[in-house]
């Protein structure tokens, strides 16, 4: 599975809210709007980041499960008492 960098997902949702913005004909919004966008889309943006991060651990256990490259699991020790 390819790599998402936390940068990129950050550049689209910011295109993404443009987007939103320019179908409301808002062509510049004010310093406020404009800084609760930056602060929305860092938080999105973290959060889809981490939801790629846990599919794609998932991803790669299933795959080592289905391939069998999981690790072996220690034998345990067994004592015979007299």
């Amino acid at each position: 599975m390819e790599k998402v960098l936390k940068k990129e997902i950050l550049l689209t949702v910011e295109e993404a809210m443009n987007q939103a913005l320019g179908k409301f004909q808002i062509s510049s919004p004010s310093k406020k709007t404009q800084k609760l966008l930056d602060k929305v889309a860092r938080k999105f943006s973290s959060r889809i980041r981490s939801e790629v991060k846990k599919q794609t651990r998932k991803t790669e256990r299933i795959l080592k499960e289905a391939t069998g490259k999981t690790k072996a699991k220690k034998k345990e020790k067994v004592v015979v008492l007299d």
